[in-house]
């Protein structure tokens, strides 16, 4: 089945009910629920939604071209993963690609508790792990060998190049940094500014796909192998 489009997702919204809320004054989490479907709601922003009869399908059309690498990866491969959401790319590798090495950094404690109790598997994936870490500071207190042949930078956030300096060290000849951009997020640059001047990548082969009805811009930057 194809993605939702962005009416069906604001549709979805509006017949969705509440299971749980969470947060505090500042961050407040939804979690809503209709007769197919199960939300995750970030101040307003819809964050993750599953399709409760196969939570494997991608249900918002930026996935389809952000996960479009995991094809390309060998049996076994390292995949890091920054942002948990209600871990709709996991569930998509958990069926489809079910070797690889799989590390998510979530640094919300409220969005990992939903997750386990609204979103996870009822099997434990052993080779599939979520750590409550900052990813700035996860990046930088973690050995530099430790790398990936996969980096998926899906937050919703500012992404600046500290962040990107960091997730291009990760990257191992070869592999690839996905970056879910979303424009309304970082007005003071545009991405396509940043990857180009950008030290760290402006030599990767870089590509930018939009998302038809979308804001998002994905930017896949592969490294060379030498």
């Amino acid at each position: 089945m194809a993605p939702l489009t962005a009416q069906d997702l604001e549709n979805l919204l509006r017949s969705a009910t509440l299971l749980t809320l969470s947060g505090t004054s500042e961050v407040r989490l939804l979690v809503l629920q209709n007769q197919e479907y199960r939300l995750l709601v970030l101040n307003g922003a819809l964050q993750s939604v599953i399709d409760m009869g196969q939570p494997e399908r991608l249900i918002f059309p930026h996935q389809t071209h952000l996960l479009a690498p995991l094809k390309t990866l060998h049996d076994g491969a390292d995949v890091l993963e920054l942002g948990l959401g209600g871990g709709s790319a996991m569930a998509y590798a958990r069926a489809n690609f079910p070797t690889l090495q799989w590390t998510c950094l979530e640094n919300s404690a409220e969005v990992i508790s939903l997750y386990m109790d609204y979103f996870a598997p009822e099997i434990f994936v052993p080779h599939h792990q979520i750590l409550f870490a900052d990813a700035l500071q996860w990046l930088r207190e973690t050995p530099a060998e430790q790398q990936y042949d996969l980096v998926l930078c899906d937050l919703y956030d500012r992404v600046q190049q500290p962040l990107i300096d960091l997730c291009a060290a990760r990257v191992r000849p070869g592999g690839i940094l996905m970056v879910n951009w979303l424009p309304h997020l970082n007005a003071e640059g545009g991405g396509e500014q940043l990857f180009m001047t950008h030290p760290m990548v402006r030599s990767w082969q870089r590509q930018v796909t939009p998302v038809p009805g979308f804001r998002n811009l994905i930017y896949q930057l592969a490294k060379p192998i030498k």
